[in-house]
C-alpha cells in the first residue's frame, strides 16, 4: 500500500491548505504510479454443476462466467483452455480480453453431453493477475443416454472339417444409464456357409428394449461346405445416441477330412427271400388265422414294388417248407395260388419241441435249404437275395441260445450283414400287451433281433393284421429306389451319376438309413451304373 504524502507526490499534488490540493505536473512522478498498479481477477462462479440432462434429444444447459478486476492495474485475459479437451463442454466467445480496474467481462460455458456419462473437468482462466495466474473453475455433469455394447466384435471360427458346424452367440448389452433399444439387424456375407439368428422366439418381435445392465443374445452359425475362407458382418443399430450402429466381424474356413465314391450296378428286380415261422401254440390259432386271411395282402404289396420274391412259411420242427408241394410261392402263380399254397405251408402244424422257438425252426429250414441242394427247401434260398425271417408268437423265443446267437449266424450267410433282416409280430415291449385270457407276453429276444438287423417289430394284440402285412412286404422287399452309403456324408456334397450322366433332380437324402434314395419315376434302370460322390463328414467337437 502506497503511503498518502508519497502518492501525493506521486500524482504531482502538494497541500496549500487543509484538505486543498494542488495538480504538480511531474511526469516521472506519474509514471511511478503507473508502474505500481496491478489487477486483481476475480472469478464468479468457480463450480458449476449442470446436472443430469436426456442425451439425444437437443437438451444443453449453458451457464455463464464472470470475470471481475478489482485491481488497480488493467487485467489481460491470456486464455480460456479446458483441462479435458474431449469433454463435451463449449466455451463462448469472452466479451473482452482487457479489463480495466473495477470493470468485468463474461463468457458462456454450455453442456452437451454426448452418451451416459459424469463429465468432470476444470476451466482454466490464464491471465497476467501476477498472485493468480490461473483460476479453476470445477464443472460437473451428467448424461443420461442408452450405450450399447457388441462382444465379441470379432470372432474366428477356425477351421472345421466340412459338414461340421459352431454356433457362437453374439451378446448385445445395454451399459448406459437410460432404456436400449435395440431396432435392427443387417448381416452381410459372399458365403452360402455364414447364417444368423436373430432368435426372435427366444427375444420376440424387433424392436428390442434392453434395460440398463441387461443383455440379449443372437447366434451365427458356421457350417462349411467347402475348403474357402468365408467371413460375414453384422450390423446392430440401436438408440445409442453416440454409436447407433455397431459391426461384429465372423470369419472362418473349411475342412476336408475325407472323400469317397459309391458304385452299384443296379439289379434288374429286388431279390427277396422271406421265410415266416410261426408258434403253433393253442393260444395262437386266431392270430394265425389273422396272417393267413391277410397274406392276399402281402402278396399284393410285393407284385406293386415288381419285387422278385420267394415266399415260404415253416412250421416244423426239422425245418422243412412243405413235403407235399412247392418249397415256396412266387410272381410266376396266381395271388389265389401263392396264398392257397402257402396256408398249406403253415398248416402243417408245429406240435414239436420247437413251438415257441422259432429261431430253432429257422436254422433247420436254412441249412436244408441252399440253391441246388436236394434236401426239402431246395431252391428257396439264393445267395444274392435279402433274407427276411418273420416270427410270429404270443411267447418270447425260446431257443436253447441267445438272440444274439442267431442273429450272427443268420447274418454268416451274407456277404453283407444288411442283407439279414429279422422282422416279428409279437407281443409289445416291454410288458406284453392284451388282457387276461388273450393277451400276449412281451417277445423277448423277438424284439432285439428285430432292432439288432433293422427290421419290424409289430403288435400281435392288434384286431387286423392287414396293415401288418403290408409294412412286412414293404420292409422285406429290396428296395431299388435306395442306395446305402458307406460312410457318413455332407449332405450338401453329394453328386450322383447314372451312367456317368449327372443328374440333380429326383432324389434326396435319407439320414436315417443313411441313403440316397430316388422317386419313383427317377429311380434308375436295372441294368445302369449309378456313381455316388461326396465329402465324408469328419469327426465335429462339441
Amino acid at each position: 500500500m502506497v503511503s498518502t504524502p508519497t502518492l501525493l507526490a506521486i500524482l504531482g499534488l502538494t497541500t496549500i491548505g487543509c484538505n486543498e490540493y494542488e495538480i504538480i505536473q511531474d511526469p516521472d512522478a506519474r509514471a511511478e504510479l503507473e508502474d505500481n498498479a496491478v489487477p486483481d481477477i476475480a472469478v464468479n462462479p468457480t463450480e458449476v454443476d449442470f446436472g443430469m440432462l436426456e442425451v439425444g434429444t437437443g437438451a444443453e444447459q449453458t451457464a455463464i462466467i464472470t470475470i471481475s478486476n478489482e485491481g488497480d492495474g488493467e487485467l489481460h485475459i491470456l486464455d480460456l483452455l479446458l483441462e479435458d479437451p474431449t469433454a463435451p463442454y463449449d466455451i463462448g466467445t469472452i466479451g473482452s480480453v482487457l479489463v480495466p480496474p473495477g470493470q468485468s467481462t463474461n463468457f458462456s460455458v454450455t453442456y452437451s453431453p454426448e452418451t451416459s456419462a459424469v463429465d468432470s473437468t476444470r476451466l482454466h482462466i490464464d491471465s497476467d493477475d501476477p498472485d493468480e495466474q490461473t483460476v479453476p473453475v470445477v464443472l460437473t455433469g451428467e448424461g443420461i443416454a442408452p450405450v450399447i455394447d457388441v462382444d465379441p466384435t470379432d470372432y474366428e471360427f477356425g477351421t472345421l472339417y466340412i459338414g461340421c458346424d459352431n454356433l457362437q452367440p453374439i451378446t448385445i448389452s445395454n451399459i448406459g444409464n437410460a432404456d436400449l433399444s435395440v431396432e435392427s439387424f443387417d448381416y452381410n456375407t459372399g458365403s452360402t456357409d455364414l447364417f444368423f439368428d436373430e432368435s426372435e422366439d427366444l427375444n420376440g418381435e424387433m424392436p428390442w428394449t434392453v434395460v440398463p445392465g441387461a443383455a440379449v443374445q443372437v447366434w451365427v452359425e458356421y457350417a462349411p461346405i467347402d475348403e474357402y475362407q468365408d467371413v460375414g458382418y453384422l450390423t446392430v443399430n440401436s438408440s445409442d445416441p453416440f454409436t447407433p450402429t455397431v459391426l461384429a466381424q465372423q470369419t472362418g474356413g473349411g475342412e476336408l477330412y475325407g472323400e469317397n465314391t459309391d458304385v452299384y450296378e443296379q439289379p434288374i428286380e429286388g431279390q427277396t427271400d422271406i421265410m415266416f415261422s410261426m408258434d403253433w401254440s393253442c393260444s395262437m390259432y386266431d392270430n394265425i388265422n389273422n396272417v393267413l386271411t391277410n397274406f392276399d395282402v402281402f402278396i399284393e404289396t410285393l407284385a406293386k414294388m415288381d419285387a422278385d420274391y420267394h415266399v415260404s412259411g415253416v412250421t416244423a420242427d426239422n425245418g422243412c417248407v412243405y413235403s407235399g408241394g412247392p418249397t415256396y410261392v412266387d410272381g410266376d402263380y396266381s395271388e389265389e395260388q401263392q396264398k392257397s399254397l402257402f396256408g398249406d405251408m403253415v398248416n402243417m402244424g408245429g406240435y414239436g419241441s420247437n413251438t415257441e422257438r422259432l429261431f430253432s425252426v429257422f436254422e433247420a429250414a436254412l441249412r436244408n435249404g441252399g440253391e441246388g441242394d436236394a434236401s426239402c427247401n431246395s431252391g428257396f434260398y439264393r445267395e444274392e437275395a435279402t433274407l427276411n425271417l418273420v416270427s410270429v408268437s404270443d411267447e418270447p423265443e425260446q431257443s436253447p441260445n441267445s438272440y444274439n446267437y442267431y442273429v450272427s449266424l443268420f447274418q454268416s450267410l451274407k456277404d453283407d450283414t444288411d442283407d439279414l433282416v429279422m422282422h416279428a409280430i409279437a407281443g409289445d415291449y416291454p410288458s406284453g400287451c392284451g388282457g387276461s385270457g388273450g393277451g400276449a407276453d412281451y417277445g423277448a429276444g423277438y424284439y432285439e433281433a428285430s432292432l439288432a438287423t433293422g427290421g419290424t417289430f409289430l403288435s400281435i394284440c392288434a384286431t387286423d393284421f392287414g396293415s401288418h402285412l403290408e409294412t412286412l412286404a414293404e420292409g422285406s422287399a429290396q428296395a431299388l429306389n435306395a442306395f446305402s452309403l458307406s460312410d457318413t456324408p455332407v449332405p450338401q456334397t453329394i453328386s450322383i451319376k447314372v451312367d456317368g450322366i449327372t443328374t440333380t433332380v429326383g432324389w434326396s437324402y435319407n439320414a436315417t438309413d443313411n441313403a440316397v434314395e430316388f422317386e419313383s419315376d427317377w429311380v434308375p434302370e436295372g441294368g445302369s451304373t449309378v456313381e455316388i460322390n461326396y465329402a465324408v463328414k469328419g469327426g465335429c467337437e462339441g
